[in-house]
Parts: structure tokens; sequence; C-alpha cells
């Protein structure tokens, strides 16, 4: 599972992207992968943030987004905690904020 990270914070001068990041964890469902990329653009604890069901149905998400599996899902997205969340069928996240 791939997860990209792309701000346009104050925080970082470049203003640029971040180099895209392996998750290690393979267990790592879909969603707490969205919950951490989220915190990490955000740069705030998971527990920060507000519940990922407010924005889309995390049982939906990790049935539907399986690396180990083809769904014939292309991607997802949605916004959440003012963050623009695309997740590809294959499990890879890409973070950018909201406008």
């Amino acid at each position: 599972m791939e997860v990209r990270v792309m701000t346009d914070s104050p925080a970082q001068n470049t203003g640029t992207s971040s180099a895209p990041k392996q998750n290690s964890n393979r267990e790592t469902t879909p969603i707490i992968a969205v919950v951490s990329a989220v915190a990490d653009a955000a740069g705030t604890d998971p527990l920060e943030l507000p519940p990922l069901s407010n924005a889309i149905n995390p049982e939906a998400v990790n049935d539907l987004v399986d690396c180990r599996r083809s769904s014939g899902l292309e991607s997802i997205s949605f916004e959440y905690a003012g963050y623009d969340v695309v997740v590809s069928g294959t499990g890879d996240i890409q973070v950018t904020q909201s406008e």
C-alpha cells in the first residue's frame, strides 16, 4: 500500500508535495491508512482527527479497497478533516489539502 501525502501547508517552505511513503505494515486496513495519512499531512495525532465515519462509511472503504484482490474499483475520493483523499482500488492513498 502506497501513501502519498501532498500539502501546501505554510510549515513546508517548498510548498511542494512530499515523497511517497511506503507503508511497511501489510496488516493495516485501508481506513487506518487513510486516518494515518491525513494525520501525517495535518501534522497531528490520528486520535485528534474527527471520526472518519463523519466523511465516509469506513466499512465500505475496507470492503472495496483490498490490495490483495481486484475489486474492479478504480478509486474512491472524499473530503476528510480539511483534506481531499483519493484511495485507489489497490490501496494507494493520495492526500491533498482542500482548497
